[in-house]
């Protein structure tokens, strides 16, 4: 169910934030019984996985404070947990290490962890911790400000991949069209390819963009308009994961599957002109021709060296 109201997803977003904060601080309470805050537990966890090295890589690991973060650091001197030591490259900074009996304790905690939450997901069946995983994904990819580091690969789709791309498409077109259309013209590309798919149908193809911890981030399908003819269908990036390349790249993947499959022409044909899909097919080498259904985007194959 959306939230058109932006008062209601505000009110939404902080609903979780309590939820997840009771969660956390519960688990926090029952397992750790120890003199360690949650943020402390954060900052001796970074250092111990050498995620940091100086105080400025915590404060933006973290979003802590420089201020707060430089008491706690000067407590864990004091209590023996953490050595520091002049930067021989910059005598700005200090050079930060976790001592061997605050790892240990770290680690310990880690276990505690780990322990509680596989025993939080034996109360759920496997579809139900993979819809939690893509969740959870999915809530860090939307409040991110853009995708940051992580090799993006393409990939095969696997189980519930055809319904995310459904899904997605019916909220990302663009356009006055209701969601239910777009999600319908969807519904009937992918129910297309799978009959396909399920008949062994040579020559056709579709790759799912992935990010990171495995985040989807894009998808696109190649089937066959003709025996001469590609036709890409259901070509979408998500919007924080855009102005990277990751377009070009599903479009490349296309047209060397079809270049590969021995198609002489790849077409994309679109309802309505949409900018940046526009942008995109003229950076790869297709023409757009004006037709009755609307714009075709059209690429000849004969030319295409592949490497």
């Amino acid at each position: 169910m959306g939230c058109p109201d932006p008062s209601r997803a505000v009110e939404a977003v902080r609903r979780f934030n309590r939820f997840y904060a009771r969660h956390t601080g519960a688990l926090h309470e029952r397992l750790h019984k120890s003199h360690f805050s949650l943020t402390e537990v954060r900052i001796l966890h970074e250092l111990a996985q050498e995620r940091a090295s100086t105080a400025a890589d915590l404060s933006r690991n973290l979003g802590l404070d420089t201020g707060y973060l430089s008491r706690l650091i000067n407590n864990f001197q004091k209590l023996g947990l953490v050595m520091r030591r002049k930067n021989e490259s910059d005598g700005r900074a200090h050079l930060l290490r976790i001592t061997p009996e605050a790892k240990a304790q770290v680690d310990e905690i880690d276990l505690h962890v780990s322990a509680e939450t596989a025993m939080l997901l034996k109360r759920l069946t496997t579809a139900e911790i993979d819809q939690l995983c893509m969740a959870m994904a999915d809530v860090e990819r939307l409040l991110s400000p853009v995708y940051g580091d992580g090799e993006t690969r393409l990939r095969v789709p696997r189980g519930g991949d055809f319904g995310w791309m459904i899904e997605r498409q019916a909220h990302l077109c663009p356009g006055d069209r209701p969601k239910l259309f777009n999600e319908a013209c969807a519904a009937k590309m992918i129910s297309g390819f799978l009959a396909a798919m399920q008949a062994n149908t040579p020559r056709i193809a579709c790759w799912i963009a992935e990010q990171g911890q495995a985040t989807r981030v894009g998808a696109a399908i190649l089937t066959a308009e003709s025996q001469s003819q590609a036709r890409i269908e259901l070509l979408f990036v998500e919007p924080g994961a855009r102005r990277r390349g990751l377009g070009e790249q599903l479009v490349s993947a296309c047209v060397n599957f079809a270049h590969g499959a021995r198609y002489e022409q790849i077409v994309c044909r679109m309802d309505e002109p949409l900018e940046d899909l526009c942008a995109l097919f003229l950076r790869t080498g297709f023409s757009p021709v004006q037709d009755d259904t609307g714009i075709v985007w059209h690429r000849e194959l004969e030319q295409i060296c592949v490497d």
